[in-house]
Formats: structure tokens, sequence, C-alpha cells
């Protein structure tokens, strides 16, 4: 049969000599149907519901038919039942359903499903049954379906069954202690359209509201009373779903009859009232007139405040409260407490009467006050008033005075309060002072004061411009820091820690002349004599002056006038001359250093050497005492001159005209006189003689080429020329032309020609000067600027050089010049990273010198792409970085925030940093250097330094009510500050379709539970953070939880034996069926397969597991039948798990081989699969631990795990997968492992 569509396929065996066939079937009832074919089937259409059929086959051919085929029956599909009612029983929760008969049903199964996906069933052989156990608060669709021993009827049409309401839940009262009304809210509960709160309170009080929200207020509590509050939920059928009861107090009474009561001997205040319904504790509340409050607890009707405060009235009143609320206060009663001790008293003098004053705060409730005072000398004074404060004139001086402060209020006199008084200190006796003349400073003394806890003195000159103070705690004292040349009036004062004594008697004291002025110093070159002026001082009787020479000698003079002359001074000396002014005895401080010389000494043996070539003199002498410079001055016989002016011995007199007697002189200077008188000699230069000499030279050349006028007598020619360095060159010649060789570059010759060997012959010219080319720059050196990128370049100067020419030029082509006369140069902002090669010329008049090369490599580029990598495990941190070009070192650093730094210097571009401390973020920064210059800072790099992944991660999946949850746990991070997050991934029933990804809070704790569905592939990691940051995750834990429960359980035959069968769960191993009429239930069949012979069958009293090494899946009791016989399935065959996928069949496992701990697994690929689950897990009889299996999704056709538990049995399972589809899983294929090796 095909009952979906109501139609037989008959099908027989073929007949010999058959063309054709037709089929012919008749119910009981007469419905005919029949169909004709040529093959050996054939199916029957338009069928009639629940009719019994009789069908035989004819054979045929072209003459003639054969006999009918001996006749078989069937039924036809049944007919659609009509639901004629369906009543609900509020008390059980569940509904009685009637229908009417359907033809050709032998039973009848209702199905109620609510929109939640709530499903209830029930079978009957008769009209009706009862659907049980409804979900409260759902709306049921409730279907009828009829059925035969093979086929179920199309469906009948769904009528609604609204469920009992579902009891609200979270029920909370919340007392308003203001109001004494009650808020109660709960959840809202499926399926209620409204809500009665009940509070049932004592003495048989009920409050009650009603409403169709979640809230509702009890307004009529009476208080102090006990309620049982509860909520029913009542929908249009049922009103009997009601919450559990809570308890709530109202809010206590308040107390009545309070009373208030004053001890005066002990001051304190007792309280007492009548008890209040409710209460279990009081607060008396004391309440002052200036704001003071005081309370009292007690939880019987007395309290007794011992501690209000003095001179108040006090509002006294008393509430009830319980553990929730109080009630309203009492009615208040008002007390006066006992008047205080007079508070904040004190004592000062007034001390320029010696009288004291003696306050205090006003109080209440206080008439007068009353303060005695007696002194060790029996002297008593005293006072009384009204007011805060009173004086005691006319005190003793120097004593310490007892006082007693009396607060009276006619009633009861409070106690005293006592204090000291010190009167003024009395005055110092016998002051003296007298004159510390090198300190410049007074020593005072006087007699002891009564009284006195230290003394000053004062020191006042008479002007009175100037005061000094000195203070001791015994009789003396010195005034420092004195003015000079002041007379001072001193006097003393006793004091004490408030006033000072009146004013001793006065002594006087004159203090030293002060240090002279304007001190100046006037040399007398000629006369060897210093005059020395000061300004006038008057409080000096005379003045003596002190000169000390650079040899120690100390000339000195006195002077009672402001002028003072030393003589007889020896020449060529320097001195340091002070003046200091004298007062009896006493002398003032030195005046400032004034400096001053005498004239230098006359320099001897001076003598001239006359230079023929240059026509110039070296003038040589004696050094002079005395002399800082020298002059040579040459004077000819017509008003000629030259001179020359030099700090040594030595100096050379230019130009001077040929033929011509000098007359030199030879002067000594220094910054005060010249010398009295000058050494002198005569010289004459050499004659004139040959006229236009000129000298000419090339570029680069080593010759000069000199030309004459020739004379008509000589016959030799000789040219001689002397460069600046004073060395010779020269050539002889018959003709008006001679050629030096051997000219060096960089040097300025002078030129003479001469007509012999003698240089200052009688026939030779005047000199003529010429300048070579500049020589090679030498002696460069080159330094690098680190702040500027650039660099300075410094190199010999050149006598002939005006200008040198400097050009850098890079690798990368960036030149940088610089054009200067000096012998230095600056370059900046060079390109970094760069080696450059550096040109110097030097250029003088019209030539250039050949290039001098040298070279240099600028500061290294800052580094850049730096990365971090953190090893949590050895609080480490490998920075590195890209390679800079010309860096041989860098220089990396890592900074916390909170300032502690970290160094790492290496050659190579990575470092790795130790000793991190976990929490705390880095800014790391790296600088490339090239041995001289540092680069700048990277860009800063922010890393924390998170924790490690958590250890030893354990994953146990325990049941908890209806569902199993992982408790996953792991060991602590060492750490601090540190919180774990765990994370789980899967698919669930190995579907790549439904994907699960769950994580659990941040929380400090070392565990979680987290609920996972039945039949799932999971892999669980755990991670750590900190403040730093979140760190990796820790190694994946996989597993697989319990199976779901087997679907689709239908049973065949009946009662008396039936077959059990059902779809296959996804990771189940093993299936148990189960009787659950008694109190306990009872296994009737435990299989791997997918059916079950069953005997005393009871479909009502039956249910069905699948089991693996996780778990026990939950019971499933919704069976159906009796259907049509089936054979039996076995879990692991691929047909009957074509509900998981019709099209991918399970893969054919080729080799499964171990070595050692390794197994290497092989299979043949499935038409349409594009990967595999493998189940790798542990024999159950070997096993008994809560291990998870293994769960793999490999790509192509084999597959190998390693380091396995060695000398363990572990069974495979493999399923084909594509995106939308999943194989059954084969059969298991277990292999034992080895040694590991």
């Amino acid at each position: 049969m095909d009952c979906s569509a109501n139609q037989a396929l008959v099908s027989w065996n073929v007949s010999g000599g058959a063309l054709s066939y037709q089929v012919t079937a008749q119910s009981t009832q007469g419905a005919v149907s029949f169909c004709q074919t040529r093959d050996i089937k054939c199916t029957l259409t338009n069928l009639t519901c629940g009719q019994s059929y009789s069908v035989q086959v004819v054979a045929q051919d072209n003459v003639c038919s054969s006999w009918p085929s001996p006749a078989i029956t069937f039924s036809s599909v049944p007919c659609k039942p009509n639901i004629s009612s369906g009543t609900l029983d509020c008390f059980t929760n569940s509904a009685l359903v009637n229908w009417t008969h359907a033809q050709g049903a032998l039973y009848y199964t209702s199905t109620a499903r609510s929109l939640s996906g709530f499903v209830s069933t029930c079978n009957s052989t008769f009209t009706n049954c009862e659907l049980r156990n409804l979900q409260c608060g759902q709306t049921y669709n409730v279907i009828v379906v009829a059925s035969n021993e093979n086929c179920n009827s199309p469906p009948s049409s769904r009528i609604q069954v609204v469920s009992v309401p579902c009891p609200p839940q979270n029920v909370v009262p919340v007392l308003d202690c203001s109001t004494n009304r009650a808020q109660v809210v709960w959840q809202a509960s499926r399926g209620a359209d409204s809500y009665i709160v009940q509070a049932f309170g004592e003495e048989e009080h009920e409050s009650v509201c009603n409403t169709s929200t979640q809230t509702c207020d009890l307004t009529d509590l009476r208080c102090g009373f006990k309620y049982n509050i509860s909520v029913l939920a009542i929908n249009s059928m049922c009103n009997i779903s009601e919450s559990d009861i809570k308890q709530l107090k109202a809010v206590p009474c308040v107390p009545q009859q309070l009373e208030a009561s004053l001890n005066c001997e002990s001051g304190a205040v007792a309280v007492s009232w009548e008890s209040s319904a409710g209460s279990l504790l009081y607060t008396t509340v004391a309440q002052g007139s200036g704001g003071y409050a005081a309370t009292c607890n007690s939880s019987d009707t007395t309290c007794v405040f011992n501690n209000l405060l003095c001179s108040l009235n006090y509002s006294i009143s008393v509430h009830g409260s319980d553990e929730t609320c109080a009630s309203a206060e009492s009615p208040a009663v008002t007390i006066s407490t006992l008047p205080c001790v007079p508070q904040k008293v004190g004592a000062q003098m007034i001390c320029m009467n010696n009288t004291g004053v003696v306050s205090w705060e006003q109080e209440d409730g206080v008439s007068s006050f009353a303060v005695q005072g007696f002194g060790p000398d029996s002297h008593m004074v005293g006072c009384t008033t009204t007011g805060t404060s009173c004086q005691l004139p006319s005190l003793h001086c120097g004593e310490l005075y007892n006082l007693t402060v009396t607060a009276q209020d006619g009633r009861c006199d409070s106690s005293h309060f006592d204090l000291t008084l010190q009167s003024v200190p009395c005055s110092p006796t016998n002051v003296k002072a007298s004159l510390r003349c090198q300190s410049n400073s007074a020593a005072v003394t006087w007699e002891q004061a009564s009284g006195a806890s230290s003394y000053y003195a004062v020191g006042v000159t008479a002007d009175p411009s100037h005061q000094r103070v000195c203070n001791n705690t015994l009789t003396y004292c010195d005034l420092s820091d004195l003015q000079c040349g002041q007379t001072y009036n001193v006097s003393a004062f006793a004091q004490d820690e408030s006033c000072s004594s009146v004013q001793s008697n006065t002594a006087y004291v004159k203090t030293a002349p002060c240090a002279p002025q304007n001190v100046a110093a006037v040399s007398h070159c000629a006369e060897g004599a210093i005059s020395v002026s000061w300004s006038p001082s008057p409080a000096a009787q005379y003045f003596h002056v002190a000169a000390v020479s650079n040899t120690g000698a100390r000339p000195q003079c006195n002077s009672t006038s402001t002028t003072c002359t030393i003589s007889n001074l020896p020449c060529g000396q320097s001195y340091n001359i002070t003046v200091l002014a004298v007062r009896e005895g006493c002398e003032s401080k030195l005046s400032d250093v004034v400096q001053t010389s005498t004239a230098p000494c006359v320099l001897k043996n001076a003598t001239g050497r006359l230079d023929c070539i240059s026509n110039s003199v070296w003038v040589t002498w004696d050094d002079s005492e005395g002399a800082l410079s020298y002059f040579v001055f040459a004077q000819g016989p017509k008003g000629d001159n030259s001179s020359c002016s030099t700090s040594s011995t030595t100096c050379k007199v230019p130009e001077l005209k040929c033929g011509t007697r000098y007359s030199f002189h030879v002067t000594a200077i220094n910054n005060v006189c010249n010398s009295n008188g000058s050494s002198s000699f005569e010289l004459e230069t050499g004659a004139c003689a040959l006229g236009a000499v000129s000298a000419v030279t090339q570029c680069g050349s080593d010759t000069v080429l000199v030309q004459w006028q020739h004379a008509a007598d000589a016959t030799l020619y000789v040219v001689t020329a002397e460069g600046q360095d004073q060395t010779f060159i020269s050539c002889n010649s018959s003709s008006n032309s001679c050629q030096l060789q051997g000219v060096r570059c960089g040097m300025q010759y002078s030129i003479i020609v001469s007509s012999s060997s003698n240089k200052c012959s009688s026939l030779r010219s005047p000199p003529t000067n010429i300048k070579t080319a500049p020589c090679v720059p030498a002696d460069v050196t080159v330094t690098q600027l680190c702040e500027v990128n650039g660099a300075a370049v410094r190199w010999s100067g050149s006598f002939v050089a005006t200008s040198y020419l400097l050009t850098a030029t890079g690798r990368d082509g960036h030149v940088a010049r610089c054009n200067v006369s000096d012998n230095n140069c600056t370059l900046a902002n060079l390109h970094c990273g760069q080696a450059y090669t550096i040109n110097l010329t030097a250029s003088g008049d019209n030539c250039t010198s050949e290039p001098s090369t040298s070279s240099i490599s600028t500061v290294p580029c800052t580094p850049s792409g730096l990365t971090v990598d953190t090893n949590c495990y050895t609080n480490s941190a490998s920075l590195s970085w890209n390679a800079v070009e010309g860096a041989v070192q860098y220089y990396s650093q890592g900074q916390s925030v909170d300032g502690n730094v970290l160094y790492c210097n290496n050659s190579v571009s990575s470092c790795t940093f130790k000793g991190l401390k976990c929490g705390d973020v880095f800014n790391f920064s790296v600088q490339a250097s090239n041995g001289i210059c540092n680069t700048s800072s990277s860009p800063l790099l922010s890393v924390g330094a998170v924790p490690c992944p958590p250890a030893s991660v354990q994953v146990r999946l325990q049941k908890m009510e209806q569902a199993y949850w992982t408790r996953t746990t792991w060991d602590s991070v060492n750490c601090s500050d540190v919180d774990y997050l765990v994370e789980i991934t899967g698919q669930i029933k190995n579907n790549t379709q439904t994907q699960l990804q769950v994580s659990s809070y941040w929380l400090p704790r070392r565990y979680f539970e987290i609920p996972l569905p039945c039949s799932t592939a999971f892999s669980l990691t755990v991670r750590s953070r900190n403040p730093a940051g979140a760190g990796k995750p820790s190694s994946a834990v996989t597993g697989i939880t319990a199976p779901c429960p087997p679907e689709n359980v239908k049973y065949s035959g009946s009662a008396q034996s039936a077959v059990l069968s059902w779809n296959g769960s996804v990771f189940a191993t093993s299936y148990t069926v189960y009787n659950v009429s008694g109190p306990k239930r009872t296994v009737l069949c435990n299989t791997t397969a997918l059916s079950c012979q069953l005997t005393n069958f009871n479909a009502s009293a039956t249910e069905i597991t699948a089991s693996n090494a996780v778990g026990e899946s939950n019971a499933n009791r919704n069976i159906t039948g009796p259907v049509g016989a089936r054979t039996r399935r076995d879990l692991w065959d691929t047909e009957v798990q074509a509900h998981i996928n019709e099209d991918l069949r399970a893969p054919e496992v080729l080799i499964v081989t171990v070595s050692g701990v390794d197994m290497y697994v092989k299979w043949v690929t499935v038409k349409n699969a594009t990967e595999y689950v493998l189940v790798i897990e542990k024999d159950e009889e070997e096993e008994q631990s809560n291990q998870q299996p293994t769960v793999k999704t490999v790509l192509g056709d084999n597959y190998k795990e390693t380091n396995l538990r060695p000398w363990t049995t572990y069974c495979i399972r493999l399923a084909a997968k594509n995106a939308t589809d999943q194989s059954s899983y084969s059969r298991p294929v277990c292999r034992k492992t080895g040694a590991s090796l």
C-alpha cells in the first residue's frame, strides 16, 4: 500500500505466454478498482477509504485469457475521523477528545501540539481518549488519525484546547512601610487572563485585590498583623492555578503611653511606654533643641539615656520596628537636662597691664559664673559675672595662678572647671653690653627674672635705622651682624609663652668702623710711586693702606685723611691694594681690592737682522719684567717709518725702503705704563738696483717664470724666492728670465733678482710677491652631528685660499653643498641611513685645487614595523622590527604605565625582554645607532603582559534535571586580577548547518557550568584576562554530549508480541527500552539495533532512551502503533538511517592499523561527500571513565591520530558529510595501541 495516496501496488510472477495482465480489486461493499499492464506489477488507484478489497490478476495474450489468480485481500487507507468535542479537566490538566467512527479504523491516535512545541498523544480503539500531561498555559491544536495494520488516515480537522494557566512564579510582596500597603508583583503566568491576590491575616482578617497585570496593591492591611499571600491565575476555563504562599508582616503599631523622667544625681533620663503589636525592637529618639539627637534601642518597653547633652531641652519619642519596617513615631514628651560644666574655658593675659582675662561659652539655664585665682605668694583675686568672661586685675609679675570657674543655676551647681594662668614675667636687671671686635657683634648679659621662660635682647642704633635681636633661655646672648660705625642702645626683655616683660635698663656699645669705600689707585710711571684714595669714613681714627706685589713684597702707608702715597717702588711689579679703617684698636673689614702696576723695566740687547729678499728687518731683544707686549718703531731720515707689535721678543718690521738708514726703537708696555725709555739701534737697508721684475705661474704648475730688464754690466743673475715659511728656491740665468723649479702649492713667494749670489749686492731688484694655486685641502675631519642629522667638516686652512667649496653626495642622489671662506662647514638635514661622499676644493685668485675626498654615514633611519610577541610562561616579550640601513646597534625599551622600564640592546633587528610583570601594559620603542649617533625613538607600540592560557582544563558532563551540563575546571593562572572565560563551539546533531557558539561571563572563579544540547559535538577552550588584556585560548578539549531521545518510535504487532522500532539518535551507541508501570522502571530491552522484540507490550507504559559513553538521554514515551510489520534494523545499517540522509551512504572503512601509540585509518570515499566525521573513543568495556570521545572533521580518505594512550583499545566510527547532509556512522572498528616509542 502507498498510504499517502491510498493506492495499492500489486505484483506477481511472470505467466508463460502472457502479453498483458488485468488486475481487478473489489471491496466487500461493492467498490471496484482495476488496472491493466504489460509489466508484472500494477497500481490500483481510486480506492475507497476504509474498505477491504479482494484482488485477482488475469493473464492475457492476443486470443485468450487465463483463469483469475487466487484472490488475496488488502485494506485501503482508513477514512478520516471527525472530532466532535474536546473537554479540559482543570484539576488533572488533561483533555478528553471525542470523535466519530472512521470506516476501516482498527485504532486511533489523538495528538495535541502547542505552538511552543509541546506534544501530548493518546491511543484508543474507541472513539475517545484522554490527552494527559498537558503543559500549563498552552493552546493545543488537537487532531485524530485513524489507523489499520498498514496505514494511517489523513488527520482530522483541528480543534483547539486551552490548558490550565500556569501557577504564578516569583511572587514577591513588597511592603511600603510609610503607608502600610503591600505591592505584590509576580512573573506573567502563561495562559492567564487575570489574577486574584489573596492575603489571609490573623483574627481571620482578609485582604484581596484583582488585576489583569502582574502587580496588585493590598491597601487595607492592619498594623502588626502577619499575612499569608498567594496569587491565583485565572482564564476562561479554570481558576485553580495558585502560586506558592509568601508571608508578609504588616507595619508594627505605634507605641502608646510614653513617659520620661530625669535623675538629678546622675543626669540620666528614663523613658517607658506600652508594648505595640508587631514590634520586635523599639527605638527611642531624644531630639535636642540645638539639633542634637540621641537614640536608644531596646527589645522591651523601657530605655535609659545616660549621655544626653547638658543644658538642653529634649523632645522624646519612640517607634517600634521589625525586620522590615518601623512604625510611625509616638506622640513626643519634652524634658530639660542638667546644666553643663563650663565649656571652652580659657585664660589669657593682658600683657601691658598684667591683667588676667578668663572666658567660657554661654550656657542655657545658668544664672551666673564665679572665678577665683590663687598665687603661690598667697595673692588671691576673684570676680563674678552673668556674662561669658571676667578680668582679674593687678596680678603679681612672674607668678603661676590656679583658677577655678564655677557655673551656678540656682538649682544644682555643676562641678568646677580648674585651670592655670601665668602672669607677665618680671623685667631683667643689671643689663650690660660689650663689643666683640673680630665678629663685629655685641655680648649682652643680665640677671635672671621671675616667671621668665626665655629672654631676648634688642640693640637699636641711635638714628634708629637699624635694629638687631638675639634670644636665649639663659641670661646672655650675642647681637650679631651689627652695622659698622654705629652706637647701639641695648636693653633686655623676659618672656614666657604669652607675654614679654617691660623693658630693662639700657646699655650702650659702639661698633667697628666701616670698610673704606671707592678705593682708587693711580700709578706714577716715571716716579715709581702709587697714590691711593678713598671716601671719608667718620667713625675711623686713621686708615692703613697695604700693597701686595706679585713677588710678595708688602709696601704700606698710614693716613688720617683720605689719601696715601707709596713711593720708591721697583719697575715691572703688579700690586693688589687694600685699605682698612681703625678706631680704638678695632679694625674695619678690608676694602675691595684695587689692582695697578708700575712701569715695565727698560728692555736690553735690542738687535736687528736685514732680510734682503723682502727688504724687511727682524728685531730681537731680551725679555722685560712687567711687560705684556712690545712696540718696535723704525724711523727713516725723510719721515719714512714702519713698525710692528708683538707679545714675544721677536718682531719683523716690513716694507722698508731700499738703500735707507733706519733708527729702531723698542718699548715695553703693560696695562698701565710704557717703559721709561727704550732700547735703540740703527740699520741700513739693501741698495736699490734692478727694476721691472715680473713673475708668472700656471694653476697646478710647480714652476714660476721670472723676467726682468737686462742690466748692461751684469753677466749672471740669481733669482731667489722666499716662501712665507722662510724656505728658499733659486735659479741662475745670464739672460733676462729664469724659471724657478719645485714651486709648492699654497705658497706666497717674495722674489728678488740680483747680479750675484750676494743677496744684498748693489745690483738687485726690489721684491716681487706671487701666490701659487691652493693645495688639496689637508687634515680633513668629518664629525657627525646627531641632533640635526648632519656633519661638521674641518680642514687645515690654506695661506692662499680665499674660498672653499664642499659637496656631499648621498647614495640616493641627494646633494648638499656649502661655500665658505673659513676652514669649516656644517651640513644639516642629510638623508637618514645614507653613505655620503664628500668632495672639498680650495680656490684662490684664479685657481682651484684638486678635490679632497672623504665619506660619512648619516644617522640611521628611525626603526619601523614594530611587532611584539609576548610569552606568558617566561614573562618575556620578543620585540622585532624592520632592519635599518647603516645601523650597527639597536637600543630598545619597554616602559610600563607605572614607570618601570626594561631595556634590551642587540645588533640584530629583534630583542627579548625578560621580567615582565603580568598585568602591566608596556609601551615599546626602538632606537637605531651607527656607533656614533642614535635615531629618534620609534612610535610607541603598546602591548599588555596578558596571562597565560589556563592549564589542566578538564570537562565533565553531568546531568542536571533533564539536561546535560558541562562543568569545566582549570588551574589558576599565576597572575593577579585574573578573570576567566569559557568558550564552546560545536555542531548540534553533528550537522554543519546547526552551529553552536556559546561562552560564559568573565569571572574570577576557576569553574563554570554551561548546558549543552543533546547529540552535539563540541570543542571547548578557556581564556584568561587581566587589566593588560585577554590572553590566548587554552588547548581545545573536544567531546560529544549524550544523545537525544530516539524519535519516530512505533510498534507493530499486538500486546502479546510486538516489535518496537525507532530512528537512530546521533552519537548513540545503544538503546534501552523500559516499562514504567511500576514504582521503578524496569529494563525490557537493551540493544545497539534500532528495533526490539517485546512481549506483554503496553505502549502507554513504555519509554525508550539512547545512550553513549557520556550518559543516557531523556526518555521518549511518544509511541505510535500498531503499524505494519518492520524488519529488524541495526544501528550501523545505513539503510535504516535514511532519516539522516537518503543520498549519502556510510563510508566503508578499509584499513585501521596501529603503530605504537599512533593509529592510521583509511576508507572508501562517498559520492557527494565533501568531508568526513571521525569519532575516536576508548572501548567501554576497558574504560569506565568519563573521558569524552575525540571528534575530528577530515578532508580526503585517510587520517592519522598520534599520541594515544598506550595499551588501550580504541574504536573508530566514520560518517560522510556535505554542506546539507550527513550519513549514518559506519560500524565501529576497534584496535589496541602498543607501547609508547
